[in-house]
């Protein structure tokens, strides 16, 4: 029988038995025989938008059950408080923006969670503006109003990307907006940009009615970063080694039969969360496909010393932190998938 240490079973006992029963949360019936499932909480990365379709897609396809898992959902509000929500035990495993987990190491802050995959090749991080705000370039945002989450990757990252483009942050006000505001709010005008990840404009173009949506892609000017990665405590990485193995091959197996089966993916999203959109659901997990997918054939989820250590380099030279940050401090290498 697989077991997970006492402490972390415990854990998510608990937080299975106090999810609720309807949208913002999934599972699956565990064997009728057989091993008993290791149960595990997931937080996505930020809401239960399209491009956090790939996790019901597992839970649907029946992959982490042939993994001895069952799985439980919740939204995720954020690459911050997702952090937190791992290393105090509240979850198991989130994708994390992983600029947000280098700036906070870098910012001499224990994040207590460590990478064991990459979801995106690339960062996805943005800023996106309607076509008539007169955003069309970041200079433009000076004097504008940004809406994000409190704790997003995106702002976290503005700093550097305002430094890199010429930009005086100082001229740019933020307000704190819940996720599922932020499209609804731009659309009204009561902001004149919102921090999204680039997969997100089909969905913001939704809601402001087929307007043109301007999107600042921050990878154009921070490069070398990977975007979300599968994170998870650094404890259970090192207590639970074949559980975070186990979990991760069946989450990206879901991740490529979402890519490559949009429109089949965005149904298995409605039915675990009906107030999305099939049609941006669709059109979210289209545009991520080139994103997930490793160059020079490597497996999906991989990720490299060499690449993290530019990353960090970028983000130095930036002036985004002084501290020292060991690539092996933010992830675990010996867990990422290998070719």
């Amino acid at each position: 029988m697989r077991r997970l240490p006492r402490a972390i079973m415990i854990t998510a006992i608990v937080a299975t038995l106090s999810l609720p029963a309807g949208c913002g949360s999934g599972g699956e019936v565990p064997p009728s025989a057989g091993p008993a499932a290791d149960r595990v909480t997931y937080v996505t990365g930020f809401g239960t938008f399209g491009r956090e379709a790939y996790v019901y897609v597992a839970m649907d396809k029946g992959y982490f059950r042939e993994a001895g898992i069952e799985v439980r959902v919740q939204p995720g509000t954020g690459s911050g408080e997702n952090m937190a929500a791992l290393a105090g035990g509240r979850a198991h495993f989130s994708p994390i923006d992983f600029t947000a987990m280098l700036l906070t190491a870098g910012a001499g802050k224990p994040t207590g969670t460590v990478a064991v995959a990459a979801v995106h090749q690339r960062t996805l991080a943005a800023l996106m503006a309607l076509g008539d705000s007169g955003i069309s370039e970041p200079k433009d945002l000076e004097g504008k109003t940004v809406g994000d989450t409190a704790t997003s990757v995106i702002a976290m990252m503005f700093p550097t990307y305002a430094k890199l483009t010429g930009v005086d942050r100082t001229k740019v006000k933020w307000v704190s907006l819940q996720p599922a505001q932020l499209a609804a709010n731009l659309a009204s005008g009561k902001v004149d940009a919102i921090g999204q990840y680039v997969v997100g404009q089909p969905t913001v173009r939704n809601a402001a009615r087929g307007k043109e949506v301007k999107v600042l892609p921050f990878g154009d000017v921070i490069t070398d970063m990977y975007g979300s990665a599968l994170s998870t405590s650094a404890t259970l990485a090192a207590q639970n080694p074949d559980l975070v193995r186990r979990f991760t091959g069946a989450l990206f197996k879901g991740l490529a039969y979402a890519v490559d089966n949009p429109k089949e993916a965005a149904q298995i999203l409605l039915a675990h969360q009906p107030a999305q959109n099939a049609e941006a659901a669709a059109a979210e997990l289209t545009l991520i496909a080139p994103y997930v997918r490793p160059d020079g054939g490597a497996p999906m989820g991989a990720m490299s010393r060499e690449r993290v250590e530019r990353a960090i380099r970028v983000l130095r030279e930036a002036g985004a932190f002084t501290g020292e940050v060991a690539p092996e401090s933010v992830v675990s290498f010996d867990l990422v998938p290998q070719g």
